[in-house]
């Protein structure tokens, strides 16, 4: 039996200028995420770990994340689990200055452009084989069938940093290093742990378990929300059992919340608060009819200490309000504004209307800063 931590797209020292002051925080945060890799690998007495591309968010990372990695490596070195790592698309060893071409890492680095032979390693008292390849484009052209099983005995595990055709991520990532699930199949390994898609999801064939993505052990952006995990592998007999291990430090998540019958900001300030964890980055979506246009800046900035991170996006409906009616019957400018925006609101096509509602909340939003003056 071969037990193995399989993970991938850790990306770190990846930049974060969204958050601002914050940045700093969420590097240490994905930092941490890796340590805790590290102690799921030692506490599950696996045989291996493999980092399948990624590990760095890109081919140049500072001198103290480079550190950082190879002591956490040298210490499952140390305690006879093997590290193995491919490099992926952000961290390409293609670069003269890759991270894997001036720095040595503990462990086997799978470098080379296709698989002339399988590594082979001792691990539990089974002999392991390796395949796997860094993607050089042209060079690496019959990398994927140079994956193909040798020879029957020991167990077979393949590494690979690509893309599924079919996968659900297909229609929106770049399609580096493109693969079909038949084609899995036909190399006849044990297992193919898998990278690049940043979602977990287990390729199984009549009910084998062929390979893996693991998904991305902390969310790097939203669309990776909720819970995180890296793959503990069990290998044995030919069959091969998935668990998915929790690693996140931080959650994203997405999510909306109706502003109707919010008739203050002290209303709206409450509601949003009350989703607020310190661990959380909140992308929220306010909706409803609200009866004032919502000054964003304002909300967040009363908000915002309550989430890691906090952004907010306005999708309530201000048009259909009774402060919207009111006011289209006053004889000022504002009144002039919505008479002719209810007009447009009439002519739009199905599709523009959103748009025309947006210009309409921004503008109303600058009118009430002057509610108190004559118009």
């Amino acid at each position: 039996m071969i037990r193995i931590l399989h993970t991938a797209d850790l990306h770190l020292d990846a930049q974060f200028p969204a958050l601002g002051g914050r940045s700093r925080e969420r590097q240490a945060v994905f930092l941490e995420t890796f340590e805790r890799i590290l102690t799921l690998a030692i506490k599950s007495e696996v045989h291996l770990l493999l980092i399948v591309g990624d590990l760095f968010d890109s081919t140049s990372p500072s001198t103290a994340v480079i550190g950082q990695v190879q002591a956490g490596l040298k210490r499952l070195a140390d305690r006879g689990i093997v590290p193995v790592l491919l490099p992926g698309t952000h961290d390409s060893i293609v670069r003269a200055d890759s991270v894997f071409r001036r720095h040595r890492f503990p462990g086997v680095l799978l470098d080379h452009s296709s698989v002339e032979e399988p590594v082979r390693l001792a691990a539990n008292g089974e002999d392991v084989y390796l395949y796997g390849f860094a993607y050089r484009t042209l060079s690496s052209e019959g990398g994927l069938t140079s994956m193909t099983r040798r020879f029957p005995e020991g167990v077979h595990i393949g590494l690979l940093h690509g893309s599924r055709q079919g996968s659900p991520e297909w229609d929106y990532r770049k399609k580096d290093l493109p693969f079909t699930l038949p084609l899995l199949k036909d190399w006849g390994l044990d297992y193919v742990a898998l990278g690049h898609y940043h979602q977990f999801e287990v390729l199984c064939e009549e009910g084998r378990i062929l390979a893996c993505y693991p998904g991305s052990p902390e969310g790097k952006r939203f669309g990776e929300n909720g819970a995180r995990g890296c793959a503990l592998v069990t290998v044995e007999g030919g069959e091969v059992q998935v668990e998915r291990l929790a690693t996140n430090g931080q959650i994203l998540e997405e999510k909306s919340l109706e502003l109707s019958g919010c008739d203050t900001e002290e209303s709206a300030v409450a509601a949003i608060c009350a989703l607020g964890r310190p661990d959380l980055l909140l992308r929220l979506a306010l909706g409803g009819i609200v009866e004032a246009p919502l000054d964003l800046a304002a909300l967040k900035a009363r908000c915002e200490g309550e989430f890691f991170y906090l952004e907010l996006e306005d999708r309530t409906r201000l048009f259909d309000s009774e402060f919207a009616r009111r006011i289209e019957q006053e004889e000022t400018i504002r009144g002039v504004f919505v008479r002719r925006i209810r007009q447009l609101m009439d002519e739009a096509p199905d599709g523009e209307r959103a748009v025309v509602e947006e210009a309409f909340r921004e503008v109303l939003v600058r009118f009430n800063a002057f509610s108190g003056r004559d118009l």
